[in-house]
């Protein structure tokens, strides 16, 4: 982010692009049983997310974009708690701080295709599961980044994806894989993946 500011100051505005966007995300992360700590099989998180970003222009072609986004991530799937026929809920909110290099080639005189690549740190602000059992509604909650926990906050993930300009308007897609292990214990590497869409306005 530092190398990036730096590289802004040395360029004129017209060199520089602002863009917003919203979109969906669909993000695999294995789960596990919050007691016998088991493998589950489930649904990935689906979510939302929305982030800026800023792009320099090294030239016609090449570009370098720093982005700041937050995303908003949920699913339900059944278990077991305490060997009763439970519903488990979770939630997650995540910080994601991308670095990316885009390549960039004209459609038209009014629209541009690139490809973008590189590095994201993702950081877990608030994470949480809730197992009720069904029987007689008894239910546990298990905070994923406190005492105990659950996963890892940090993860750092390469992800690229294509992106469509049409004057100000943005829709872009992309895939997410991650390189660190969220497995706080020992044992078996936890890694996540993510596919987006989104739209955006770029000023």
């Amino acid at each position: 982010m530092a190398v990036a500011v730096a590289m802004l100051s040395t360029v004129g505005a017209q060199a520089q692009k602002l863009g917003f966007h919203i979109g969906y995300s669909s993000q695999h992360l294995p789960a596990y049983t919050l007691i016998e700590r088991k493998p589950v099989v489930c649904h990935d998180l689906s979510g939302v997310f929305l982030n800026i970003d800023y792009t320099l222009k090294l030239s016609q072609h090449w570009g370098v974009t720093a982005g700041l986004g937050g995303r908003f991530n949920l699913r339900e799937y059944p278990t077991t708690l305490t060997f009763l026929p439970a519903t488990t809920e979770e939630q997650q909110i995540v910080v994601d701080v991308p670095v990316l290099a885009s390549f960039s080639v004209p459609l038209s005189d009014y629209a541009t295709l690139s490809l973008f690549l590189g590095p994201m740190v993702s950081f877990g602000i608030t994470g949480t599961s809730t197992v009720t059992e069904q029987l007689y509604g008894n239910s546990v909650k298990a905070l994923w980044y406190e005492a105990n926990p659950v996963y890892k906050r940090l993860d750092l993930q390469g992800t690229g994806g294509l992106a469509v300009d049409v004057q100000h308007l943005r829709i872009f897609g992309g895939y997410s894989m991650g390189i660190l292990s969220l497995n706080p214990n020992e044992g078996p590497d936890i890694k996540t993946t993510a596919f987006y869409l989104g739209l955006g306005y770029t000023l």
